[in-house]
This record gives C-alpha cells, sequence and structure tokens, in this order.
C-alpha cells in the first residue's frame, strides 16, 4: 500500500485574506481574515485521521462540536498557519505545519470553524 492510497479524501485550502472592515459613520476595526470564494488550491488529496477528541458543547442557538483532528497532506502542499482548509462542506482552521520523516508528508492539525466564526 502506497501513500496516494492512504490519502482518501479531497480538500480545497484557502490562504486568508486581510481586510479593511468599515463599519459606516467613520468607525473602521483591525483588518479581519477572510477567505475568497475561489480556492487557492482545489482537490488537494488528503487524509483526516479520525478523532477520538470530539465533544458535544451546547452553545446558542444550538449544540457545536468541539475538538481538533490531524489532516495528512502530500509534501510540498502550500498550506500555512490560519489556512481555511474546507471539505464536504465543513470548515476548518489549520494549526502550525509540520514535515514529517524527512520531508516525506506534511500533517496539520486543524480545528473546526463554528459560528460566526465559521461563516466568514
Amino acid at each position: 500500500m502506497s501513500f496516494d492510497d492512504f490519502l482518501n479524501h479531497r480538500c480545497n485550502i484557502y490562504h486568508p485574506v486581510k481586510k479593511d472592515v468599515d463599519f459606516g459613520y467613520g468607525i473602521k476595526s483591525e483588518p479581519a481574515e477572510e477567505r475568497l470564494k475561489m480556492p487557492d488550491l482545489e482537490d488537494v488529496p488528503c487524509h483526516f485521521y479520525v478523532s477520538s477528541s470530539p465533544k458535544i458543547v451546547q452553545k446558542e442557538p444550538y449544540p457545536v462540536v468541539e475538538g481538533e483532528a490531524k489532516l495528512a497532506l502530500p509534501y510540498g502542499v502550500d498550506i500555512r498557519e490560519n489556512d481555511f482548509v474546507k471539505s464536504r462542506g465543513l470548515i476548518y482552521r489549520a494549526g502550525i505545519p509540520k514535515a514529517v520523516h524527512g520531508n516525506h508528508h506534511i500533517v496539520v492539525t486543524i480545528k473546526r470553524e463554528e459560528g460566526i466564526k465559521g461563516a466568514i
């Protein structure tokens, strides 16, 4: 079994873009990060590790699933800290990417974006 067979999922990767937010009436805020509609990297082969630590937390107006998971990517994929990763309609935020086994592949810790953060 090769590593390519291990990459059984597909994901899109978005690099965040800083955008000035103007609330009107001369009120501005710090630049906010958002993702563009078109991904920077599309249909990237990947593998989502099964996570044993998710928990359901009751929040308003509905319960949410919290927890972290790991994502494996081929070496050389341009993924950075705080990138958005989208797969099957769910959006995650990437942690610090780490090269594994002498630049064989990349492992990134991802966290699910919920609520307002997930909508941006």
